[in-house]
């Protein structure tokens, strides 16, 4: 349970937006990767008085530049997200055009995302080879929370290193049990954000700590991202019926090595497959999945045996999705 938690918790963090930079202790689902830590509201945001801070409020002139781009409603972003509770690195793409939004997370078994396209959004997951329609509402990401919820400004605490390489302004938020401190760094000479820290502090608990290095933000905007094209070929997970659903998940586990005994440590058992949600069996492959074998590394060929079987699984549920679920021809062609 705990580890779902932490699913949820960084899935929400893994989108940055300074970004849906998303965000899954180990892994998370498009939906929740997108998004960032919600910020409290600015009465809540008041440091106590025993904070060693000295918050202010006021918004620093290079934050603000940030928060520009962003509600400008036309970006690109990507960056590169780590953490202490992260497995490896998660790439992360997010790609927004007024109301459309696209945005990809790589992470260490493979790809997935969130789209939104002529009204309409979507999940897809090219791990599991399963979409779902969704509903989706408009969500703030950390820079324009801590912008419009006025979050304190604090003291930043930096190494004296990075200090010294970066200009550094740092935002404070902080509720009943935890406090969240964002540190973020700019370059010295343009002024453009090169990375932020995020330190989580929970009553009780060791520090969660995640760094967003950006790779790119600016105005430019590839619209061929807003697309469906995915439904073509993979299985639309909520049209499944309960007899295909069996079958698939079980493929699933088959191909990404999931055990029953993993399953028991997640809360489930295998008769509990067939009616599982698209968001459990995200969270059950993403955490306890191990990667394929490349060919060359498999001489017994047995785990691309396991991939095939999950495939041709998918491929039988998939003949019952109705045309209507899968004909996209109304579409135009975040993860956001």
């Amino acid at each position: 349970m705990v580890k779902r938690i932490i699913l949820t918790v960084c899935g929400l963090l893994l989108c940055l937006s300074a970004a849906s930079c998303s965000d899954t202790a180990e892994s998370s689902s498009s939906e929740a990767v997108s998004s960032e830590p919600e910020v409290s509201s600015a009465a809540e945001s008041s440091a106590p008085e025993s904070t060693p801070y000295s918050p202010k409020n006021e918004v620093g002139a290079k934050l603000r530049k940030v928060y520009d781009i962003y509600s400008s409603g036309r970006y690109t972003l990507q960056c590169k997200l780590t953490g202490s509770r992260i497995k490896g690195e998660v790439d992360i793409l997010r790609v927004v055009d007024g109301e459309d939004s696209y945005q990809l997370q790589h992470e260490r078994l493979g790809d997935h995302g969130t789209v939104t396209v002529s009204g309409k959004s979507y999940d897809f997951d090219y791990v599991c080879g399963m979409y779902r329609e969704i509903q989706k509402t408009p969500e703030l990401n950390v820079v324009e929370q801590i912008v419009k919820q006025g979050v304190p400004r604090t003291s930043p605490h930096t190494k004296q290193s990075e200090s010294g390489e970066y200009d550094t302004e740092q935002y404070t938020y902080t509720g009943d049990t935890y406090i969240t401190v964002l540190d973020f760094y700019f370059d010295k000479y343009d002024s453009h954000l090169v990375k932020y820290d995020t330190t989580y502090s929970v009553e009780g608990q060791d520090d969660i700590v995640e760094t967003r290095e950006i790779i790119r933000l600016d105005k430019d905007v590839d619209t061929s991202v807003f697309n469906a094209y995915f439904a073509d070929t993979l299985v639309n997970f909520d049209q499944t019926t309960e007899e295909q659903r069996l079958g698939f998940c079980q493929g699933l586990c088959g191909s990404w090595g999931v055990t029953s005994d993993e399953m028991y440590e997640f809360g489930i058992s295998v008769s509990d497959l067939g009616t599982v949600d698209y968001d459990t069996l995200f969270a059950l492959i993403h955490t306890y999945g191990k990667p394929h074998q490349r060919p060359e590394d498999d001489s017994s060929g047995e785990s691309s045996g396991a991939a095939d079987s999950s495939a041709d699984i998918a491929e039988d549920s998939s003949s019952a999705d109705t045309s209507s679920d899968t004909d996209n021809d109304d579409l135009p062609s975040e993860a956001e």
